[in-house]
Protein backbone atom coordinates (compact mmCIF):
# COMPACT_ATOMS: atom_id res chain seq x y z
CA UNK A 1 0.00 0.00 0.00
CA UNK A 2 3.24 2.26 0.85
CA UNK A 3 3.72 2.19 -2.61
CA UNK A 4 1.10 4.20 -4.21
CA UNK A 5 1.10 6.90 -1.75
CA UNK A 6 3.29 9.06 -3.90
CA UNK A 7 0.65 9.27 -6.54
CA UNK A 8 -2.00 10.98 -4.33
CA UNK A 9 -0.60 14.22 -4.49
CA UNK A 10 0.06 13.83 -8.09
CA UNK A 11 -4.21 12.93 -8.18
CA UNK A 12 -4.97 15.74 -5.83
CA UNK A 13 -3.30 18.20 -8.22
CA UNK A 14 -5.33 17.08 -11.14
CA UNK A 15 -8.52 17.27 -9.18
CA UNK A 16 -7.56 20.85 -8.63
CA UNK A 17 -7.00 21.83 -12.04
CA UNK A 18 -10.01 20.47 -13.02
CA UNK A 19 -12.34 21.97 -10.21
CA UNK A 20 -10.77 25.63 -9.71
CA UNK A 21 -12.22 27.99 -11.62
CA UNK A 22 -10.13 29.68 -13.97
CA UNK A 23 -8.98 33.33 -13.89
CA UNK A 24 -10.68 35.29 -16.24
CA UNK A 25 -8.42 38.17 -16.42
CA UNK A 26 -8.11 41.53 -14.56
CA UNK A 27 -11.86 43.15 -15.32
CA UNK A 28 -9.82 46.59 -16.28
CA UNK A 29 -7.80 47.38 -19.48
CA UNK A 30 -4.24 49.20 -19.10
CA UNK A 31 -5.90 52.38 -20.04
CA UNK A 32 -9.14 54.06 -18.99
CA UNK A 33 -11.27 57.27 -20.10
CA UNK A 34 -9.51 59.75 -17.89
CA UNK A 35 -12.66 61.98 -18.18
CA UNK A 36 -14.60 60.00 -15.41
CA UNK A 37 -11.95 60.94 -12.69
CA UNK A 38 -12.38 64.28 -11.20
CA UNK A 39 -8.97 65.63 -11.80
CA UNK A 40 -9.45 69.03 -9.61
CA UNK A 41 -13.30 69.23 -8.14
CA UNK A 42 -16.58 70.13 -9.62
CA UNK A 43 -19.37 72.72 -7.80
CA UNK A 44 -23.02 71.11 -8.04
CA UNK A 45 -24.70 74.19 -6.35
CA UNK A 46 -22.62 75.46 -3.39
CA UNK A 47 -20.91 72.03 -2.75
CA UNK A 48 -17.49 71.51 -3.80
CA UNK A 49 -17.55 67.68 -4.89
CA UNK A 50 -13.63 66.51 -4.80
CA UNK A 51 -12.12 62.50 -4.73
CA UNK A 52 -12.90 60.17 -2.97
CA UNK A 53 -16.37 61.41 -3.73
CA UNK A 54 -18.14 60.71 -7.45
CA UNK A 55 -20.48 62.05 -10.07
CA UNK A 56 -22.96 59.33 -10.39
CA UNK A 57 -22.88 59.96 -14.29
CA UNK A 58 -19.44 59.02 -14.48
CA UNK A 59 -19.11 55.15 -13.77
CA UNK A 60 -17.68 53.31 -16.68
CA UNK A 61 -18.49 49.58 -17.17
CA UNK A 62 -16.09 46.64 -16.69
CA UNK A 63 -13.79 45.13 -19.67
CA UNK A 64 -15.79 42.11 -18.67
CA UNK A 65 -19.21 44.00 -18.89
CA UNK A 66 -20.25 42.51 -15.26
CA UNK A 67 -20.77 45.77 -13.79
CA UNK A 68 -19.85 49.37 -13.50
CA UNK A 69 -17.07 50.79 -11.64
CA UNK A 70 -16.38 53.88 -10.59
CA UNK A 71 -13.49 56.55 -9.90
CA UNK A 72 -13.74 57.00 -5.88
CA UNK A 73 -15.04 54.93 -2.82
CA UNK A 74 -18.21 53.04 -4.20
CA UNK A 75 -20.78 54.79 -1.14
CA UNK A 76 -19.77 57.87 -1.88
CA UNK A 77 -21.64 58.84 -5.09
CA UNK A 78 -22.81 62.08 -5.52
CA UNK A 79 -26.19 62.89 -7.88
CA UNK A 80 -26.28 66.51 -9.18
CA UNK A 81 -29.90 67.51 -9.59
CA UNK A 82 -30.29 70.51 -11.69
CA UNK A 83 -27.98 73.07 -13.28
CA UNK A 84 -25.78 76.75 -11.88
CA UNK A 85 -26.37 77.74 -8.41
CA UNK A 86 -29.45 76.13 -7.75
CA UNK A 87 -28.08 72.41 -8.17
CA UNK A 88 -28.55 70.33 -5.20
CA UNK A 89 -25.95 67.66 -4.82
CA UNK A 90 -27.66 64.07 -3.62
CA UNK A 91 -26.55 60.64 -1.77
CA UNK A 92 -28.01 57.71 -1.51
CA UNK A 93 -27.94 55.69 1.96
CA UNK A 94 -29.67 52.58 3.00
CA UNK A 95 -32.08 53.04 -0.01
CA UNK A 96 -32.81 56.51 1.22
CA UNK A 97 -31.93 59.67 -0.34
CA UNK A 98 -30.04 62.66 1.16
CA UNK A 99 -29.34 66.37 0.87
CA UNK A 100 -25.78 66.77 0.74
CA UNK A 101 -25.13 70.25 2.39
CA UNK A 102 -21.36 70.76 2.96
CA UNK A 103 -18.28 68.44 2.65
CA UNK A 104 -15.28 69.12 4.15
CA UNK A 105 -11.97 67.71 2.83
CA UNK A 106 -9.88 68.95 5.63
CA UNK A 107 -7.63 66.13 7.03
CA UNK A 108 -8.39 67.11 10.51
CA UNK A 109 -11.86 67.13 9.71
CA UNK A 110 -13.18 64.94 7.39
CA UNK A 111 -17.02 65.38 7.64
CA UNK A 112 -20.39 65.02 5.33
CA UNK A 113 -23.17 67.56 6.30
CA UNK A 114 -26.70 65.26 4.87
CA UNK A 115 -30.21 66.19 5.75
CA UNK A 116 -33.25 63.91 4.85
CA UNK A 117 -35.08 64.98 1.57
CA UNK A 118 -38.33 64.04 3.06
CA UNK A 119 -37.99 66.58 5.74
CA UNK A 120 -36.96 68.93 3.21
CA UNK A 121 -40.64 68.63 1.37
CA UNK A 122 -41.59 67.98 4.92
CA UNK A 123 -43.15 72.01 5.40
CA UNK A 124 -42.97 73.19 8.71
CA UNK A 125 -43.90 70.20 10.65
CA UNK A 126 -42.57 67.27 8.74
CA UNK A 127 -42.83 63.75 9.69
CA UNK A 128 -39.84 61.20 9.78
CA UNK A 129 -40.58 57.69 7.69
CA UNK A 130 -37.01 56.25 8.43
CA UNK A 131 -33.65 55.89 10.39
CA UNK A 132 -30.19 56.39 8.68
CA UNK A 133 -28.50 53.42 7.73
CA UNK A 134 -25.48 53.24 5.92
CA UNK A 135 -22.12 50.97 5.46
CA UNK A 136 -19.26 51.80 7.86
CA UNK A 137 -16.68 50.89 5.44
CA UNK A 138 -16.46 54.64 4.43
CA UNK A 139 -18.65 56.48 6.65
CA UNK A 140 -19.29 57.01 10.62
CA UNK A 141 -21.22 58.21 12.74
CA UNK A 142 -19.74 61.13 14.84
CA UNK A 143 -19.87 62.55 18.26
CA UNK A 144 -21.62 65.82 16.83
CA UNK A 145 -25.12 63.79 16.56
CA UNK A 146 -27.83 63.06 19.18
CA UNK A 147 -30.78 60.82 18.45
CA UNK A 148 -34.26 62.30 18.13
CA UNK A 149 -37.39 59.79 18.40
CA UNK A 150 -40.38 59.71 16.98
CA UNK A 151 -43.45 57.95 18.31
CA UNK A 152 -46.16 57.38 14.96
CA UNK A 153 -50.11 56.45 15.50
CA UNK A 154 -49.57 55.94 19.65
CA UNK A 155 -52.79 55.36 21.63
CA UNK A 156 -55.27 55.84 18.66
CA UNK A 157 -57.79 53.47 21.00
CA UNK A 158 -57.25 52.60 24.71
CA UNK A 159 -55.94 52.64 26.83
CA UNK A 160 -55.87 56.64 27.05
CA UNK A 161 -52.49 58.63 26.86
CA UNK A 162 -50.81 58.68 30.50
CA UNK A 163 -50.91 62.62 31.34
CA UNK A 164 -47.26 62.46 31.80
CA UNK A 165 -46.74 62.35 27.84
CA UNK A 166 -48.33 65.58 26.74
CA UNK A 167 -46.01 67.86 26.81
CA UNK A 168 -43.99 65.28 24.08
CA UNK A 169 -46.69 65.51 22.12
CA UNK A 170 -46.38 66.64 18.21
CA UNK A 171 -49.35 68.97 18.13
CA UNK A 172 -48.92 70.60 14.50
CA UNK A 173 -50.41 69.19 11.87
CA UNK A 174 -48.41 66.98 9.12
CA UNK A 175 -47.82 67.81 5.59
CA UNK A 176 -48.47 63.78 4.67
CA UNK A 177 -49.96 61.35 6.30
CA UNK A 178 -48.77 59.15 8.89
CA UNK A 179 -48.91 55.52 10.10
CA UNK A 180 -51.48 54.12 12.41
CA UNK A 181 -53.55 57.32 13.46
CA UNK A 182 -53.55 58.36 16.68
CA UNK A 183 -51.20 60.89 17.89
CA UNK A 184 -47.39 61.15 17.80
CA UNK A 185 -44.55 62.63 20.30
CA UNK A 186 -40.86 63.55 19.88
CA UNK A 187 -38.34 63.01 22.15
CA UNK A 188 -34.83 63.98 23.06
CA UNK A 189 -32.06 61.79 24.57
CA UNK A 190 -33.03 63.39 27.77
CA UNK A 191 -36.85 62.00 27.23
CA UNK A 192 -36.42 58.46 26.66
CA UNK A 193 -36.65 57.57 30.38
CA UNK A 194 -39.98 58.72 30.01
CA UNK A 195 -40.37 57.20 27.27
CA UNK A 196 -39.31 53.38 29.10
CA UNK A 197 -41.78 54.51 32.12
CA UNK A 198 -44.27 54.63 29.80
CA UNK A 199 -43.33 51.83 27.82
CA UNK A 200 -44.13 53.91 24.80
CA UNK A 201 -43.13 52.10 21.95
CA UNK A 202 -45.57 49.40 22.77
CA UNK A 203 -48.50 51.69 22.43
CA UNK A 204 -47.19 52.94 18.93
CA UNK A 205 -48.14 51.80 15.71
CA UNK A 206 -43.85 52.82 14.80
CA UNK A 207 -40.90 54.32 15.79
CA UNK A 208 -38.21 56.25 13.99
CA UNK A 209 -34.62 57.34 15.47
CA UNK A 210 -32.84 60.24 13.49
CA UNK A 211 -29.74 61.56 13.81
CA UNK A 212 -29.60 65.58 14.28
CA UNK A 213 -26.79 68.07 15.29
CA UNK A 214 -26.55 67.98 19.11
CA UNK A 215 -25.91 71.64 19.08
CA UNK A 216 -28.62 72.43 17.21
CA UNK A 217 -31.00 70.31 19.10
CA UNK A 218 -29.44 71.57 22.94
CA UNK A 219 -30.28 74.96 21.88
CA UNK A 220 -34.34 74.32 20.11
CA UNK A 221 -35.78 71.70 22.67
CA UNK A 222 -35.85 74.58 25.57
CA UNK A 223 -37.60 76.82 22.85
CA UNK A 224 -41.22 76.28 23.48
CA UNK A 225 -42.60 75.72 20.23
CA UNK A 226 -40.27 72.77 19.80
CA UNK A 227 -43.42 70.29 19.74
CA UNK A 228 -45.46 72.41 17.32
CA UNK A 229 -42.83 72.89 14.48
CA UNK A 230 -39.26 73.80 15.98
CA UNK A 231 -37.82 70.25 16.09
CA UNK A 232 -38.75 70.45 11.95
CA UNK A 233 -35.85 73.43 12.27
CA UNK A 234 -33.89 70.64 13.83
CA UNK A 235 -33.83 68.28 11.10
CA UNK A 236 -33.76 70.89 8.62
CA UNK A 237 -30.11 71.88 9.42
CA UNK A 238 -29.13 68.11 9.05
CA UNK A 239 -26.35 65.67 10.67
CA UNK A 240 -22.70 64.78 10.37
CA UNK A 241 -21.13 61.72 9.31
CA UNK A 242 -17.58 61.12 9.00
CA UNK A 243 -15.43 59.71 6.23
CA UNK A 244 -12.03 58.87 5.90
CA UNK A 245 -9.57 57.21 3.41
CA UNK A 246 -8.91 53.80 3.11
CA UNK A 247 -6.04 52.61 5.02
CA UNK A 248 -5.94 48.60 4.04
CA UNK A 249 -5.37 46.66 1.41
CA UNK A 250 -4.27 48.23 -2.09
CA UNK A 251 -5.85 51.79 -1.98
CA UNK A 252 -3.37 53.15 -0.26
CA UNK A 253 -0.73 52.65 -2.16
CA UNK A 254 -2.28 53.62 -5.16
CA UNK A 255 -3.17 56.97 -3.66
CA UNK A 256 0.61 57.44 -2.03
CA UNK A 257 1.24 56.92 -5.91
CA UNK A 258 -0.79 59.74 -6.86
CA UNK A 259 -3.31 57.58 -8.21
CA UNK A 260 -7.12 57.19 -7.75
CA UNK A 261 -8.55 53.84 -7.06
CA UNK A 262 -11.42 52.22 -8.98
CA UNK A 263 -14.27 50.31 -6.98
CA UNK A 264 -16.82 47.85 -8.34
CA UNK A 265 -20.21 48.49 -7.47
CA UNK A 266 -19.97 45.78 -4.76
CA UNK A 267 -17.25 47.93 -3.27
CA UNK A 268 -14.34 45.65 -4.35
CA UNK A 269 -11.26 47.23 -5.48
CA UNK A 270 -10.46 46.93 -9.12
CA UNK A 271 -6.77 49.23 -9.65
CA UNK A 272 -5.09 52.14 -9.82
CA UNK A 273 -6.50 55.08 -11.96
CA UNK A 274 -3.31 56.98 -12.98
CA UNK A 275 -3.46 61.01 -14.29
CA UNK A 276 -2.13 60.08 -17.86
CA UNK A 277 -5.25 57.45 -18.60
CA UNK A 278 -3.34 54.45 -17.43
CA UNK A 279 -3.72 52.25 -14.58
CA UNK A 280 -1.13 50.94 -12.49
CA UNK A 281 1.43 48.96 -13.12
CA UNK A 282 2.80 46.00 -12.79
CA UNK A 283 -0.22 44.96 -10.72
CA UNK A 284 -2.50 47.56 -10.82
CA UNK A 285 -2.11 49.41 -7.74
CA UNK A 286 0.58 52.25 -7.89
CA UNK A 287 1.04 54.66 -10.54
CA UNK A 288 4.62 55.49 -10.20
CA UNK A 289 5.41 53.35 -12.55
CA UNK A 290 2.30 53.53 -14.97
CA UNK A 291 3.99 55.61 -17.44
CA UNK A 292 6.10 52.42 -18.45
CA UNK A 293 3.35 50.08 -18.39
CA UNK A 294 3.92 48.62 -22.06
CA UNK A 295 0.57 49.61 -24.53
CA UNK A 296 -1.65 46.78 -24.95
CA UNK A 297 -1.33 44.22 -27.50
CA UNK A 298 -3.47 44.08 -30.35
CA UNK A 299 -4.57 40.98 -32.65
CA UNK A 300 -3.14 41.43 -36.17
Amino acid sequence: MAAHLPRLPFLLFVFLAVHVPASHGDPLPTTYDGSMCLESSFWCGSVEIRYPFYLANATKATSDYSGNYSCGYTDLEISCLGEGPSASPVIRLGGETYTVQDISYDSDNYKVTLVDRDVLVGGSCPAVRHGVTFDGMWLHNTSSNDDLTFYFGCYSGEPRMPAGLHKYQIDCNFESPVPGGGVAFVLTPDDHDKAQEHDLAADCHKVVSVLVKNEVLEVARTWTNFTSGAYGYVLKQGFELGWSPIETGPCPQCEESGGKCAYRQNKTFLGCLCSDGKVGYPDGTDCSGASTAPAPAHAS
